[in-house]
């Protein structure tokens, strides 16, 4: 019988708020105010992101710069939509009708709130030109593009819904948007950093770590990149809820039409009670760990090789992650990569079947927690302000212990790789111990950090690491893996022992390099196999792969933007952009990288197809340079020189074992060693046809942001070393974590635009680059010639003659001039035209919605 009763109620309510939201629909769309709004916010949002923010120059295929303005632009709009939802003046009846209706307030207040939700919905669909521009510039993630539109949606509808709270709580307009823009900036402003320094010493630090959590915009940034957690949705639903429900109990006592002594109290009560309900909701929220991973990669679940790693772990492995957690000095995006790591670690003790223990400690100064964390290694990050922080784990099982001294946010995608290389190393019974030796680096690099060596530093923090003197007489005993890099000139006895170390299991990767940037005396020697084994390319060839490093190879589908000395921006097909399509997914070395860069290499050419695997390629479009043709020569002229023949080179290639030995028998210094005919266990040998794209300016790039150095990657080159490394001392389990996800989804239709202009007018601006080049050279030439320093001083009548050679190359500056103007002109007007087609694609959109209602409501 209760079931009997209540249906009708639900019915009835329901019933009301439908009635309620077509009243206040048809006030909302025939009103000619709401299209003005519409085209108000769209055109605010798309000068914001194409204008002030540059969206074109960003290079970067994601809704990411709309997201960032979005919260600021909807603070205006929405309460100036909301603030008439509510009005009680004495020339508008319409509130005072529907108060006199026999339904409960809060029929109405939801009616409203629904019937202004779906017109900012709409609102929000009609920014769908932005979404295509990016789908058409580039290759975006879908999940990370439906995860923001969520956010954004959530974000628009919490906001409405404060804003109608400003509206029932005032009594006209003007109040209301001011109330409502007051209160949805306090609420984002609790997502400020500068809103910790303030209130800092003034609240307890463990409530003010908790505030950050009570702003929209904390929660549409962590939204924004994939990630749908049900705390995020829990706060936008519970925060509309509250505005709601405050709103409902502020229009009771008006639809008495009075406000008594009584009234006031209880609605003081009721408020600070959806407050604490509100405050407790999203608390608790936040220590529910379900999430929603949208993006392609799976960026933020648990990958198969961490859930194989924690197999491999003994029962009773502890993680003490020691986060600064109370300090109100931190940055908001610190603390949210924080919450980030802290819920990773939960998930990954949840996952371990009770093999893994979590301890969070809270290092405040002069604590106990403080003296164990430092005790176990560990270090305070110091921040510009002169205050400093803790966000750093270890990672113990009996005796044997690891670190991670900082969760740098730099790093926020390798936090499973990160967490999973520390767990691997307890299963470790050794460390493997990888050796590099090279002309570039000296012994004391393996403990100290240089600057354009980051992949040293990398290699340090997983094997016990060992830089080998370029010319020792011998290699250690117990080596791994040896790395060469630009190893030309070795003693023969020394290449004997590679030679040897391959035979006995050991793996060996090497790289050389037809013209080394990073280092250009080096260039002097280069490596040439024949029949003697003089160097190391000699090795590789009986092995089964022939080093080709007399040419240069550039690829014109592979081009990369450069800019030369005179600030043009050219596409240069010798250093190349190798993306997935070309990179080997045969191999687990490479099958999930995304895009790996090399800076003019060399090319490799395979003899034994059975055991090699070309794991980067060029495309057909590719082609050579004589090397020691290069030196001198600008980009400009270098890229109008270019020509694709040969078809495709391989410019890094994978051998694995059984191999023969490269020597028929030992060198003499050598023989009263035992010779190792062929080879023991499963060696592999990579072979890289570059040395450049391992050092810094090829792979990471350093930006100075509020005076904190920031570094990202620039591509997967350190990904691409590490993968191998890890590959070769006999533990891939890590390589599939750490290559997920792509770090970059550039405008590759932009790319392919200049790279096509400039192929159309390559041939011209070479010859026109040639022409001056030539009469440059015989201006050049003219005080030589006299013998004299200066062209002042030359006679009259050759200076007469440099000024009329100089007037005859006018004409040909300005043709040259002209045609890198066009070769630009394509992409900087594809650039203008998508400005302008987002700033008045909304409008249009919002006429035509406009024009669509005034023709039903005719028809109706």
């Amino acid at each position: 019988m209760q079931t009997q009763t209540e249906h009708p109620r639900t019915a009835w309510a329901a019933t009301a708020i439908l009635a309620v939201f077509r009243h206040e629909w048809r006030q909302l769309v025939y009103a000619p105010l709401t299209p003005i709004f519409q085209i108000g916010f769209l055109v605010a949002l798309a000068v914001c992101t194409f204008l002030i923010a540059d969206f074109y120059a960003t290079d970067e295929a994601a809704i990411g710069p709309m997201l960032i303005f979005l919260p600021w632009v909807s603070l205006i709009l929405v309460p100036a939509l909301a603030m008439r939802a509510w009005i009680d003046e004495p020339g508008d009846r319409s509130m005072e009708l529907a108060l006199t209706l026999p339904i409960p307030v809060w029929t109405v207040v939801v009616g409203k709130f629904r019937a202004g939700a779906v017109v900012l919905l709409i609102t929000l669909a009609f920014t769908a030109p932005f979404a295509a521009t990016v789908f058409y510039l580039g290759e975006p993630d879908p999940g990370v593009m439906l995860a923001g539109y969520l956010a954004a949606a959530l974000l628009m509808l919490s906001f409405y819904a404060v804003a109608l709270f400003a509206a029932v709580l005032m009594r006209e307009p003007i109040g209301a948007f001011v109330v409502g823009v007051i209160a949805l900036f306090f609420l984002l402003l609790l997502g400020w950093d500068v809103f910790g320094r303030l209130l800092r010493n003034q609240i307890p630090d463990a409530l003010y770590g908790t505030l950050t959590a009570f702003s929209p915009k904390f929660w549409l940034d962590r939204m924004a990149k994939g990630l749908v957690e049900i705390a995020g949705v829990v706060y936008f639903v519970a925060l509309s809820a509250a505005a709601l429900l405050g709103a409902t109990l502020l229009g009771r006592p008006r639809k008495r039409s009075r406000w008594t002594g009584e009234s006031l109290a209880r609605g003081g009560l009721a408020t600070t009670a959806i407050a604490v309900a509100f405050g407790l909701t999203v608390t608790l929220a936040r220590e529910i760990p379900l999430a929603l991973d949208l993006t392609a990669e799976k960026e933020f679940t648990l990958h198969q090789g961490t859930l194989s790693v924690l197999k491999r772990l003994p029962k009773g492995t502890e993680i003490e992650l020691y986060w600064s957690e109370s300090e109100p000095s931190v940055p908001a995006s610190i603390k949210s990569h924080a919450r980030r790591v802290r819920d990773h670690l939960r998930t990954i003790a949840a996952r371990s079947e009770g093999r893994v223990t979590v301890r969070e400690r809270d290092p405040k100064p002069d604590s106990e927690n403080e003296l164990r964390a430092l005790g176990a290694g560990l270090r305070r990050i110091p921040m510009t302000s002169g205050d400093s922080f803790f966000l750093c784990a270890s990672f113990k099982h009996g005796d044997r212990l690891g670190r991670i001294p900082y969760f740098d946010i730099r790093r926020d995608r390798l936090v499973d790789y990160d967490v999973a290389l520390a767990l691997n190393g307890l299963t470790r019974t050794k460390t493997p111990k990888v050796g590099i030796l090279s002309p570039l680096l000296q012994s004391r690099h393996a403990e100290e950090t240089r600057e354009g060596l980051s992949f040293v530093s990398q290699l340090r923090q997983a094997y016990d690491l060992a830089v080998i003197p370029h010319f020792t007489p011998k290699l250690p005993d117990d080596l791994d893996v040896l790395i060469l890099i630009d190893a030309t000139i070795l003693q023969r006895d020394l290449i004997y022992q590679i030679d040897q170390f391959v035979m006995g299991g050991g793996s060996l990767i090497v790289m050389m390099d037809p013209r080394l940037r990073f280092h250009p005396p080096s260039d002097v020697v280069n490596p040439e196999p024949s029949e003697e084994i003089n160097d190391i390319s000699d090795v590789l060839s009986r092995y089964g792969v022939v080093y080709e490093g007399e040419n240069v190879v550039g690829d014109l589908r592979l081009a990369s933007f450069v800019v030369d000395r005179e600030q043009r921006r050219l596409s240069y097909p010798y250093w190349l952009r190798i993306r997935r399509e070309t990179l080997s997914d045969a191999h687990p070395v490479t099958a999930d990288l995304n895009e790996v860069f090399f800076a003019e290499p060399g090319a490799l050419r395979i003899t034994a197809a059975d055991r090699a695997v070309a794991l980067v390629t060029t495309t057909e479009k590719a082609g050579a340079h004589e090397r020691k043709d290069l030196a001198g020569k600008q980009p400009g002229e270098l890229a109008g020189a270019f020509k694709a023949a040969g078809g495709k080179r391989a410019i890094a290639v994978a051998l694995n074992g059984p191999f023969g030995s490269a020597f028929d028998t030992p060198p003499e210094k050598s023989r009263k060693q035992d010779h190792r005919t062929a080879s023991t266990g499963s060696p592999s040998v990579f072979v890289l046809a570059d040395v450049d794209w391992i050092f810094d300016p090829f792979s990471l790039q350093r930006a100075e942001v509020d005076g904190r150095v920031i570094v990202r990657p620039l591509n997967d080159n350190l990904t691409f070393l590490l993968n191998m490394v890890e590959y070769a001392s006999g533990d891939p389990a890590l390589i599939g974590i750490r290559s997920r996800g792509r770090l970059q989804r550039p405008f590759t239709r932009v790319a392919e635009l200049f790279r096509t202009a400039q192929a159309q007018y390559r041939d011209t601006e070479s010859e026109l680059a040639r022409r001056i080049a030539k009469v440059e050279g015989e201006i050049a030439k003219i005080p030589d010639a006299a013998g004299v320093e200066r062209i002042d001083q030359l006679p009259e009548n050759l200076q007469a003659q440099i000024r009329q050679l100089r007037n005859d190359l006018l004409p040909v500056r300005r043709a040259l001039r002209d045609i890198r103007l066009k070769s630009r002109d394509q992409v900087d007007r594809l650039g203008r035209q998508l400005t302008i087609l987002n700033l008045v694609a909304g409008p249009l959109l919002v006429l035509a919605f406009t024009g669509l209602i005034a023709l039903v409501r005719r028809r109706a």
